[in-house]
Formats: C-alpha cells, structure tokens, sequence
C-alpha cells in the first residue's frame, strides 16, 4: 500500500496474493476482514460509514469489526500459548518473529517495502513447506 493511499478494501484482497493466503488459513472469514480493513484504513470511522460500504446497517458493522478484533486476540493468545509451552516449534517461532519484526518496519515506514515484503513472503512459503514436511 503506498502511503498516503487507501486502497479499497475488495480491491486490495482481490489484487494482493499473500493477503488472499492470509485470509483463506485466518480465523476471519471475508467480510468481517474488509470490515476491519475499512475501519482501521480510515480517518474517523464510523460503523454507520462501514456499514454503508459494505451495504449493512450500523450494528452489523460493528458486530464484524469486533468478531474480527476477537479473532486477532484469540489467534494472538493461542500462538503465545504454543511458544511459551514449547508446542510451537523454534524454527516457526523464529519466522513468526522475523515477521513481526518485518510487519513493525512497514508499519513505522522504515526501511524498503518491496525488500521487507519479499522477505516475508519467501518465510511465508518456507512455513508451509515446514508445514506439509
């Protein structure tokens, strides 16, 4: 995403690939992820505004933003669980936080974003060849 862009929300899923493989093996189902993308992607939202976008009322939108919040949570607390009882592999941790550590430089706009993205990419298909191994 450049910065100072907000892509629409369909528009980003249906074009960016590593999202779209995101998604399909997430704990958010579609429409709860373009509820949240559409609400942390602009200025001042509102559930109305959301709503309207993804043609349901106010309350719906929120009931998305949040079951989507939850997930995140859940998903977050289930991999530290797995890390801190020695479940979770070491080789996977160290993707994991190689990735976040990746995620932190797009997010504060610091270092080459085709660079930090083909990085994490290529750990993504590491993963999951791990994964299948």
């Amino acid at each position: 995403m450049e910065a100072g862009k907000t892509p629409r929300a369909g528009d980003w899923l249906r074009d960016n690939l590593l999202a779209k493989v995101l998604l399909e093996r997430s704990h958010l189902d579609e429409k709860t992820l373009k509820a949240m993308l559409l609400y942390y992607w602009s200025e001042n939202p509102t559930f109305e505004d959301i709503g309207k976008k993804l043609k349901i009322n106010r309350s719906g939108a929120w009931k998305r933003w949040k079951k989507g919040k939850n997930a995140i949570m859940r998903s977050f607390y289930t991999i530290e669980l797995a890390i801190y009882s020695g479940i979770l592999d070491r080789e996977t941790a160290e993707i994991l936080i190689d990735d976040l550590i990746d995620y932190n430089e797009l997010a504060k706009g610091t270092g080459n974003v085709e660079e930090i993205r083909d990085r994490i990419e290529r750990r993504m298909v590491q993963l999951v060849r791990n994964l299948r191994g």
